[in-house]
């Protein structure tokens, strides 16, 4: 069976440990497994997500940039991987809202990187997805039929983020301005998994992937939550090389644990590639 996982991110491990950012890691001292550097550092390798991708049977993964701190991925160094390795990786681009140059980083990212689509971390990022500034940017995105990726839900960084900023209620305001922008929300809602599914629901341009912990995959993925929301709306993902439940990601987990529910093969294809590919439409 054909996967892809539609969420993943390669960390510029430098970046976040230059001297003007060290002040952010305090905010990682809460994760368990973030702890030994050495381990994280293998953890955040390319040769890693290759090898995990091989062993847990992923074809292909879309690479996040994030324009902000902890997360930190530059659109170039997410485009020159895609480059090296384009048979594996899909890139999409980033850019902080709050910079004055925002539209012209993001239509450089779709122009000269070729990147496929604009992720955005509002609480990290500190700006609420709401907030009509920011339209501009989408009305970019709508206009040249790529998906935005907001994230949604909780987040390990503490009192560094605003949760506010990642109801996904407001992305309802953004969904209803923008009926042709196509939406996607992360992690299965993190912890606001109902509001996450009444948004998706709603809209048909509106989908949310399943990078949430496994535990949460088998509790809330039941066939009739499925064709209620819309069994096309649902794409996969695992967040790698976000830890869970107190241990470092494998990707195999997420692959295994779509062996184990019971949804139908048919759903489950589309879950794990079709529904991704078809959004994707003819920019892949």
């Amino acid at each position: 069976m054909k996967i892809i996982n539609a969420h993943t991110h390669v960390i510029e491990i430098s970046k976040v440990l230059a001297e003007d950012n060290l002040h952010y890691l305090e905010y990682l001292k809460g994760i368990p497994a973030f702890t030994d550097l050495e381990d994280v550092t293998r953890m955040l390798s390319l040769e890693n997500l290759l090898f995990q991708m091989d062993e847990a049977g992923i074809q292909k993964s879309v690479l996040f940039a994030v324009d902000g701190p902890l997360l930190t991925s530059e659109n170039e160094f997410v485009a020159n991987i895609c480059q090296q390795h384009p048979e594996r990786f899909i890139g999409f681009a980033s850019v902080d809202p709050n910079r004055k140059n925002a539209r012209e980083i993001l239509q450089n990212a779709l122009d000269i990187l070729h990147l496929k689509g604009l992720k955005l971390h509002p609480p990290i990022q500190n700006f609420y997805p709401n907030d009509k500034k920011i339209w501009p940017l989408y009305q970019i995105a709508s206009n040249r039929g790529i998906p935005v990726v907001f994230h949604v839900g909780t987040t390990p960084f503490g009192n560094m983020v605003k949760l506010s900023q990642a109801n996904p209620l407001l992305i309802d305001d953004v969904a209803n301005d923008f009926p042709d922008l196509k939406i996607i929300l992360t992690h299965l809602g993190t912890l606001w998994h109902n509001e996450s599914f009444m948004v998706t629901e709603k809209h048909p341009n509106v989908y949310i992937d399943t990078a949430a912990y496994p535990y949460e995959i088998e509790e809330l993925l039941k066939e009739k939550l499925i064709i209620r929301v819309g069994p096309e709306k649902f794409i996969f993902g695992t967040d790698f090389p976000m830890p869970y439940e107190g241990k470092m990601h494998r990707l195999k987990d997420f692959v295994d644990i779509f062996e184990k529910i019971n949804l139908s093969a048919e759903l489950k294809e589309k879950i794990l590639a079709l529904n991704f590919e078809e959004l994707m439409d003819d920019l892949i």
